[in-house]
């Protein structure tokens, strides 16, 4: 029975053996991960927002009817107007016609007055020959007679300046962007006839959290794409009171002298500076590991991956700044270290892509 015993642990020791030979071999003979690799860096490092805008005209203006009355023209969308020019004109039939009986009361009262102030130097020459009761009836009648003549010039004013607001002018040099009513329609007070956008006064609206109200300054270069192109446009104002229910603030840019020149309506990605730049240790943004422990990096040193946890800071394009046991010039981990394992066997394959 000994024997027995002595045998089998003999066999068992040496399988185990054998098992540890093959599983360091295989440890030995298992394939280096391949990677790619890009230096840390310090880098001057400004951090920025990203938000979506509009182009809009800082002349544009909605004509809308100042008296009521029947359209009798207005201008095709497309026109481009001169400042003073004709958008849209009302039938002025009606106010023609009394415009026409206003002038002939106003030639009545005219001569009204005329005929009481020769009758009044009349009897003023007449001396002893009226009673004062008889010159001072007919100084009323005469002053009657000019009170007349002032309330019908005045009621023919009034129609003039009517007559004046029968037609809508361009407030600035433009072009007809929308036509809201036709020929032939009813215009009420108020009611909007055209829209005019103005050509010149560029402007580019973005609406950015109100958290970063603090960290836009007028006049900031602000870098903006658009339709493919990049330009910068600086900032023109900012309207520093925020949306309660969106939580955000207005923008304006001056866009007059971005080139390509944007189109009044185009939608606009823009990038804003918060803040004034920092010279800190960053590495590209693909370097980051998001795992349950945290983020970290891999570096390189001797071919093996050490995982180096670090701690994200200001993000400025492709790099951002990190806060662990790195230091400028250590090599890290851009490409296949979603796989990697602190002290793996890597081979570095190439750079990181251009």
């Amino acid at each position: 029975m000994n024997r027995s015993a002595s045998r089998i642990a003999v066999i068992l020791g040496f399988c185990a053996c054998l098992l540890g030979s093959a599983s360091a071999l295989a440890v030995a003979q298992s394939p280096a991960a391949p990677v790619r690799v890009a230096s840390a860096e310090l880098r001057q490092l400004l951090p920025t927002v990203s938000v979506a805008g509009q182009v809009q005209s800082h002349s544009s203006a909605d004509l809308s009817a100042s008296v009521e009355g029947n359209l009798a023209w207005v201008a095709d969308v497309g026109t481009t107007l001169k400042r003073g020019q004709v958008v849209a004109r009302l039938d002025t039939a009606q106010l023609s016609l009394q415009k026409a009986e206003l002038g002939a009361r106003v030639t009545r009262a005219e001569i009204a007055l005329k005929q009481a102030q020769r009758e009044f130097e009349r009897l003023s020459a007449a001396g002893e020959a009226i009673t004062r009761d008889q010159l001072d009836q007919q100084e009323n009648i005469r002053d009657l007679a000019r009170s007349d003549l002032e309330i019908a010039k005045a009621t023919q004013q009034e129609l003039e300046e009517r007559l004046s607001r029968m037609e809508f002018r361009a407030p600035f040099d433009g072009v007809v962007v929308e036509r809201d009513k036709r020929a032939g329609e009813y215009a009420a007070i108020g009611d909007v006839v055209a829209r005019l956008a103005g050509k010149g006064g560029l402007e580019i609206h973005l609406f950015l959290p109100l958290r970063h109200v603090r960290a836009i300054t007028p006049g900031g270069m602000v870098t903006v794409q658009i339709d493919g192109a990049e330009a910068h446009a600086p900032v023109k104002a900012i309207v520093a009171a925020g949306d309660a229910r969106s939580q955000s603030f207005e923008v304006v840019l001056d866009a007059e002298n971005m080139r390509p020149q944007p189109a009044v309506g185009a939608l606009v990605h823009a990038e804003l500076p918060l803040g004034i730049a920092q010279q800190l240790l960053a590495v590209p943004r693909d370097a980051l590991i998001i795992r349950a422990e945290g983020m970290a990096v891999f570096r390189i040193r001797n071919q093996k991956a050490e995982r180096i946890a670090v701690k994200p800071g200001v993000a400025d394009g492709d790099w951002i700044a990190v806060d662990g046991s790195l230091a400028p010039g250590d090599s890290v981990v851009v490409r296949g270290g979603e796989s990697l394992h602190d002290q793996d066997q890597v081979q570095i394959v190439a750079g990181p892509p251009a």
